[in-house]
């Protein structure tokens, strides 16, 4: 069970908007490994602070973005007590991903801009994928990705990138598109 944290200002906006609790709670569902974790609010976009281990939110932060500033609390020796996820950006996302297809950025209707997403034919993968179908070849690529990871040194993230790509491909050229 996971002991969360939430600062005065965040227990606050909960007032405002509580289905930011509900979104942070079913997002820590996926996270089992978190024992401890601290929450705030953050003023203009969300994000992960270090210094402090806080992950910082807004009232409209979606289920990939707590999921996302969730892994970046992963990632950091100095705050999480277990063992860590690799840095970066486009890892952070990959990692997320590979956890659930509920957590893959919604490309479709919520706008979520990903850090991998840069890299993806997202016209492509709209046109061809209802958003269920997407976010589980996405999901699916992902714990690809991570097995390779885990398996020793490799381009993981950009293989992942490539291979998603590849499907949206695969798709258009397959409906004539």
């Amino acid at each position: 069970m996971v002991n969360a944290h939430y600062t005065k200002d965040l227990q606050e906006l909960f007032v405002k908007a509580p289905a930011l609790k509900d979104r942070i709670e079913y997002t820590l569902w996926f996270f089992p490994e978190v024992i401890n974790i601290k929450f705030g609010r953050a003023s203009r976009s969300a994000y992960y602070d270090g210094g402090t281990g806080t992950v910082r939110l807004t009232k409209i932060s979606s289920n990939y973005v707590i999921g996302h500033e969730i892994t970046h609390f992963l990632q950091d020796e100095a705050h999480f007590n277990g063992k860590t996820l690799p840095k970066g950006e486009r890892q952070c996302d990959l990692f997320l991903f590979a956890r659930s297809p509920a957590l893959v950025a919604d490309f479709w209707k919520a706008g979520d801009n990903s850090y991998i997403g840069w890299a993806l034919d997202i016209g492509g993968l709209r046109s061809v994928y209802s958003r269920e179908e997407g976010q589980a070849m996405i999901f699916e690529v992902c714990r690809e990705a991570v097995a390779r990871y885990n398996r020793g040194p490799c381009h993981y993230v950009s293989w992942a990138e490539k291979r998603i790509n590849e499907n949206i491909a695969g798709r258009l050229k397959d409906r004539g598109l």
